[in-house]
């Protein structure tokens, strides 16, 4: 889990650079996504994989877990830095 809040910051070619504190433990890979807010989620690849095992297990008559499995996954992408 990361904590804190940081502001976004691109590299000359329009990378986001990650605090160095989280590399290590993104180097593995990491998943991107739309969070709420305006905010973006970034997740290790394993915690994503472990996120989307829980959606799967979410009501599909549930408009509510839709609609959020939804928004998680459309704007996924998958990453190694």
């Amino acid at each position: 889990m990361f904590l804190g809040t940081h502001e976004p910051r691109l590299d000359e070619k329009g990378r986001l650079i990650l605090p160095a504190k989280f590399r290590e433990e993104l180097s593995a890979g990491l998943v991107i996504t739309k969070g709420q807010e305006r905010c973006l989620y970034v997740f290790p690849s394993q915690e994503f994989s472990e996120i989307t095992q829980t959606l799967k297990q979410a009501p599909v008559t549930a408009k509510s877990a839709r609609d959020y499995s939804r928004v998680m996954f459309a704007g996924a992408h998958d990453e190694i830095p």
